[in-house]
């Protein structure tokens, strides 16, 4: 997590732009729209980001500590896919990441396994918008 947080403060002294990792994802997809083919309205950020943070809000509130851990991950995995370029992006969100987030994968994927049925309707809330037109991050296509 230290990791996303160095990276995060030094993407905001070079952007002066807010440092959340979902809204940063968010707004990955929407700068990549071109490499990502897909054509997201001018809105996508602001709506991405309320369902991102909708779906953290609710896995954090739950009782469950996988779920909050769950949460955690889904937010680091976020902060690695920010800082890709578009290509990068485009590559992962197609499959064909190479090694790009890897780590942050692995720990996301254990994560949902460890939480299980527990969380899945929790986190299925969020769904939809800020994943990609439906392609969920992180599940094996590439995060």
């Amino acid at each position: 997590m230290r990791k996303i947080l160095l990276a995060c403060a030094g993407i905001a002294v070079v952007t002066s732009s807010s440092c959340s990792p979902l809204e940063g994802l968010c707004q990955k997809e929407y700068d990549c729209r071109d490499e990502l083919g897909i054509p997201f309205e001018d809105d996508y950020p602001a709506v991405c980001k309320a369902a991102g943070e909708g779906a953290q809000a609710a896995l954090r509130a739950s009782a469950e500590q996988d779920c909050e851990d769950l949460a955690n991950a889904e937010v680091a995995l976020a902060g690695c896919l920010q800082i890709l370029s578009c290509e990068d992006f485009a590559n992962f969100r197609s499959g064909n990441s190479g090694a790009h987030c890897q780590e942050f994968v692995d720990e996301r994927n254990a994560k949902a396994d460890a939480a299980g049925a527990q969380c899945d309707a929790i986190g299925d809330a969020g769904e939809g918008e800020g994943e990609g037109e439906g392609e969920g991050e992180g599940e094996g296509e590439g995060p």
